[in-house]
């Protein structure tokens, strides 16, 4: 009797850092709040129980699939070591990157020495995807509710009330993006009809806010995740039909795409993306090896555009008239090299790149299930066309992508559990 009570008593315990993590996860694409505090008290708190609880460091074993932390911890590392050589006093910027960098610490550690064994994927879609709904309604109820000033139209008046109430097009189409990847993966082993019809409603309705959306990079994405998966999808014999129905509906969803008024061909050919990485690559060639470090670069990026004629015709003055660059001014946050490896290049040098060149290729090669893998590349490729158009930082959250390859790593990878389960679901 004893050993039933106890037995029961660690199960609860268990439960606790799975609970925290996924309150963490359904709070990553809004601010900060205190439900996203409660999540951490109750993640943090519950971890630590578990830990103690399970004595889950007897299961400490090392495995190929753990040189991913091995890659975070490493570049919690080089920001210590690159600011500790600058010879800039810490500046707020380079504060805030550390701030939000702190999470490949914690994850690195946690995914080193263990976690609950509770976790599904399953868990990790079911959250996201009812967040995603949440977020839906938010936007909707708002759109309908709230009064429309006459010099918007409907569509910005949307995107508006997204990004004052819930955030940028960058967080929120990230999230649901992946939150559609882990929608297919789940969907693709549930057997109750209810279940599949359910899960596939959700991934729609996650589908349709992201085109609604004013993100081009996240529309996009979404196409080529919808495309991918609905092959993965369909049944070998019904294969050309849903080719078929596959390629019209690409072409629609193109048309709808191309109503952006971002992706008109005068907008996409005059980006003012294109002045940022010429700038940042005349940058990067003056200082190639050891990089400038956070606080001097956030100093001297800011300072050289302006002088930088390229930089300041191509896309300063492009800038100067929206709302968010009037609010933060001349700082790194609206000068940034809207690319994550030049990012990196900068602050660290050439290992900078190398080490995130490291961490996708570690994430790539986890020892998932082969029936299973595409849907980890998927996310991998989500994550890297981010990349592409914007740093990890602000936009890319830290807490986002080493949370999200955490659950791959736990609710994914049989290797990496005590007893051996099926992948994506329990």
């Amino acid at each position: 009797m004893i050993d039933k009570y106890l037995y029961r008593w660690r199960d609860m315990v268990a439960w606790l850092p799975v609970i925290g993590l996924l309150m963490v996860i359904s709070a990553m694409p809004y601010g900060w709040s205190a439900y996203h505090r409660i999540g951490l008290y109750v993640l943090g708190v519950g971890y630590v129980a578990d830990y103690i609880v399970n004595k889950r460091w007897q299961l400490i074993t090392w495995n190929r699939g753990k040189w991913i932390y091995v890659v975070m911890l490493a570049f919690v590392v080089m920001f210590f070591v690159r600011e500790w050589f600058d010879p800039t006093a810490l500046t707020s910027y380079a504060f805030s990157q550390f701030h939000l960098h702190e999470w490949f610490l914690y994850v690195g550690i946690a995914g080193i020495i263990g976690f609950s064994d509770k976790l599904k994927m399953k868990h990790v879609a079911y959250v996201m995807l009812a967040t995603s709904a949440v977020m839906a309604m938010t936007c909707y109820g708002l759109y309908l509710f709230m009064d429309k000033p006459d010099y918007l139209s409907s569509n910005e008046f949307f995107n508006l009330m997204r990004r004052e109430y819930i955030n940028s097009h960058m967080v929120m189409n990230l999230y649901l993006n992946t939150a559609m990847i882990l929608g297919f993966c789940v969907l693709r082993s549930e057997s109750a009809r209810w279940k599949r019809i359910v899960l596939f409603a959700a991934i729609i309705f996650a589908w349709i806010l992201i085109m609604l959306s004013d993100g081009r990079i996240g529309q996009a994405t979404s196409l080529l995740v919808m495309f991918v998966c609905g092959i993965l999808a369909l049944p070998r014999k019904h294969m050309y039909w849903g080719l078929t129905i596959g390629l019209l509906l690409a072409i629609c969803a193109g048309l709808f795409v191309a109503h952006n008024p971002r992706m008109r061909l005068e907008r996409v050919a005059h980006d003012p993306r294109a002045a940022i990485f010429d700038y940042s690559w005349r940058m990067i060639k003056k200082e190639p090896i050891t990089g400038y470090g956070l606080s001097t670069l956030s100093v001297k990026y800011v300072e050289e555009a302006y002088q930088d004629s390229v930089m300041y015709n191509g896309y300063i003055l492009h800038i100067q008239s929206i709302p968010e660059f009037v609010q933060l001014g001349k700082t790194m946050k609206t000068h940034h090299s809207h690319n994550a490896f030049l990012h990196y290049w900068l602050i660290f040098g050439i290992l900078g790149p190398v080490l995130l060149s490291a961490l996708f290729a570690t994430s790539a090669c986890l020892p998932i299930d082969r029936h299973y893998r595409i849907y980890l590349w998927l996310f991998l490729m989500a994550l890297l066309i981010q990349c592409m158009t914007e740093p990890i930082g602000q936009h890319i959250k830290p807490q986002f992508i080493s949370i999200i390859l955490f659950a791959w790593q736990w609710a994914t990878l049989p290797a990496m559990k005590p007893e051996k389960e099926e992948p994506c679901v329990s």
